[in-house]
Formats: C-alpha cells, sequence, structure tokens
C-alpha cells in the first residue's frame, strides 16, 4: 500500500552521511525535510548497541550493515563502452544499506583523501611518465584541489 506523506519543501534520497548532514542544515533554516532510505529503519539502542555493533559474524562475515545484492543491486561497467552489468558480490565497493548502514560498517571513520589522490592522473604521470597509463585504463584528476576542499574536511570532522 502506498504511503502518501505531506507535502515537503526537500526530499532526500539517501540518509547516510551525507544526507544526515544535509538534511539537518535545511531543516535549521526553516525548510521541512523528509529523508528517504533504502532497507532497514535502526536506532544506537539497540540496533548499534555493544557487543551486538562489533559481531563480525553479523556485520562482516555476513555483510548484515550492507545491501543484499541478491534482492538489488546496482550495476557497474569497467570502461566507458561497456555494457553495465549487476553487481553481485561484495568486494571493495560496500554498499551500506538501511539507517546508519555504511556509516556503522566503518566505523564512523572517514578519513581525510589525501592531496595527491585528488590529482593522481598528474601525480602518475609526473612520477613515471604519460607512458606508464595503459591507453585503455580510466583515469583523471578530480578537478578540485585539497586546499580548495580543506576548509569542508574541518567542517566535517
Amino acid at each position: 500500500m502506498a504511503i502518501t506523506n505531506k507535502p515537503v519543501d526537500v526530499v532526500i534520497v539517501g540518509f547516510g552521511w551525507t544526507g544526515a548532514i544535509m538534511a539537518i542544515e535545511l531543516a535549521q533554516t526553516g525548510l521541512s525535510v523528509l529523508a528517504l532510505e533504502r532497507g532497514d529503519d535502526a536506532n544506537t539502542e539497540p540496533n548499534w548497541a555493544y557487543p551486538k555493533v562489533v559481531d563480525e559474524i553479523a556485520q562482516s562475515a555476513r555483510n548484515g550493515l550492507l545491501q543484499n545484492l541478491a534482492k538489488t543491486t546496482v550495476t557497474i561497467r569497467h570502461g566507458k563502452d561497456d555494457v553495465a552489468v549487476p553487481y553481485r558480490q561484495i568486494g571493495s565497493f560496500k554498499p551500506g544499506t538501511g539507517v546508519g548502514g555504511a556509516g556503522i560498517h566503518w566505523s564512523g571513520v572517514h578519513s581525510r583523501v589525501m592531496p595527491d589522490e585528488l590529482r593522481l592522473k598528474s601525480h602518475v604521470t609526473e612520477r613515471y611518465g604519460a607512458k606508464f597509463i595503459p591507453t585503455d585504463m580510466q583515469l583523471q584528476d578530480w578537478g578540485v584541489t585539497y586546499e580548495e576542499l580543506e576548509p569542508h574536511f574541518d567542517r566535517f570532522e
């Protein structure tokens, strides 16, 4: 059965770290905000209470905080000309699910990106030469500098 909510000023799709920060900042300006999240609802107590939150079998081995790829998934492609195919096995990309899923999975830790990571193509080219990068490798700089992001890192932290 469909749920009809009253109209709001802003709808945030994905209530992870970024969505939650955006929602509170928008709400503090007086806007009405609705946040949508895939997966089960969760609360600090009892869902993330110790020792349940550090249960390595449930949360790590069985991917308890991550999207169930047998039920729903994202698609990926390895190159811009490839056909997008379903991502069916948890690997280095770990899509969280439910309120707090990915944030809890990463233990609330989000390390700063390093300056050279934002200019990876330039860094590799300067260090090893342009021929070091395979012609079919999709590698580029981010288009934003560490210096531009640094004040935002401070605010986030």
